[in-house]
């Protein structure tokens, strides 16, 4: 990876891993100060509210202020949003405060993505994104262990964020300025435009939003339904996510050699076979192969969409094309756990992995059509 592109990726890891470091430090200091379970959940969900809320914006504001700008606008809130944590209890202020961070994550997310994918030369596109890929999904398991690691009571770990960010910012300093600014006027591409466009790729995103939140919140519930033991229960996620990273950088590079239409077809189809497997091979070792292949699928979907949509995009199209990614993978993940948990009230356990399949079939038959 060239080396300015290096210090993006390693800004973004840092970046990345604060909030995820912060989302389950929010709600065990929430418990602390004797909050509810539904204070609790509702707070959880505002920093996506907050995401959603600056996502039609972030072409403007490229337009308006530059691209390494509007990312460090994003990490700055984000630190002034740590420090104000330390400052007061009051959790009415909390909320106010995770809804901004919400919104820094939104500048930083698309802005980071636009960067690369604009940045990468077409050669190496697959590769290159394929291992930012690989390298963010790292940041999923860096920020809880962060918070494992320092303790979650006090100001500490907040400050800590706070300090992670501050590195991210320095290293974003020492990449420089992006290599081509966005010179279009924002309202000279429509989001509509762009989302027929590529319908297949965006299809293809959200498929993998909803079946990675599934993975996080409900396999293991799945798996102590099934009748796993509780660390193998846990087990269950830690594979699966080894292989989404994985299958990032994978078929990130797959994807510079073969079709990538193909590609995201045969990803489509091991979504829709391997989950099927997985209630029948629960108790056996056969279980993680089928698992990490499952999740391999998964990133490989991920990522080609992505670069596909880098291949097709460029300047104010390419950076409505990435906030429109963030939205649509962002939607999945809020609207499939609440879908997932139905299926399996309704069909028990192995419900997650039949609804998964169902919907990922509809998804793949659109891509195909596409």
């Amino acid at each position: 990876m060239p080396y300015r592109l290096l210090l993006v990726t390693a800004a973004g890891f840092f970046s990345a891993g604060s909030f995820w470091m912060f989302l389950p430090l929010l709600s065990i200091s929430l418990r602390a100060e004797g909050a509810s379970d539904l204070v609790v959940g509702m707070m959880s969900g505002l920093p996506w509210a907050g995401l959603l809320a600056v996502s039609g914006f972030i072409p403007r504001i490229i337009h308006r202020i530059g691209l390494q700008r509007m990312v460090l606008v994003g990490m700055g809130l984000s630190v002034a949003v740590f420090l104000g944590f330390t400052m007061t209890r009051a959790i009415p202020v909390w909320a106010g405060l995770t809804l901004v961070l919400g919104m820094s994550l939104g500048l930083r997310w698309a802005g980071m993505d636009t960067w690369i994918n604009g940045s990468v030369p077409e050669h190496r596109r697959g590769r290159l994104i394929g291992a930012y890929e690989l390298i963010l999904s790292g940041s999923m398991a860096a920020g809880p262990g962060l918070l494992a690691f320092i303790g979650s009571s006090g100001p500490r770990p907040f400050l800590a964020a706070a300090a992670v960010v501050c590195g991210a910012i320095m290293l974003l300093l020492g990449a420089g300025r992006e290599a081509d600014g966005i010179a279009e006027p924002p309202g000279s591409v429509r989001t509509w435009d762009v989302l027929r466009a590529e319908q297949a790729s965006f299809i293809g995103i959200g498929l993998v939003g909803l079946t990675e939140a599934c993975n996080l919140s409900l396999l293991p519930v799945m798996g102590l339904g099934l009748g796993a033991a509780l660390h193998r229960a846990a087990l269950l996620v830690v594979v699966c996510q080894t292989g989404v990273a994985c299958g990032a950088f994978f078929c990130g590079v797959l994807s510079d050699r073969l079709n990538r239409r193909t590609l995201k077809l045969t990803t489509g189809m091991i979504m829709i076979l391997l989950p099927l497997a997985v209630p029948f091979c629960m108790r056996s070792s056969a279980v993680w192969p089928v698992l990490a292949i499952w999740g391999a699928a998964q990133g490989g979907l991920f990522t080609v969409g992505m670069v596909k949509l880098g291949t097709r995009f460029s300047g104010t199209a390419l950076a409505r094309a990435m906030s429109l990614a963030m939205v649509i993978y962002t939607l999945g993940g809020i609207a499939g756990p609440p879908a997932m948990g139905a299926m399996m009230s309704a069909l028990g356990p192995a419900g997650l992995v039949y609804g998964l399949a169902a919907l990922t079939l509809v998804g793949v038959a659109a891509i195909a059509l596409r």
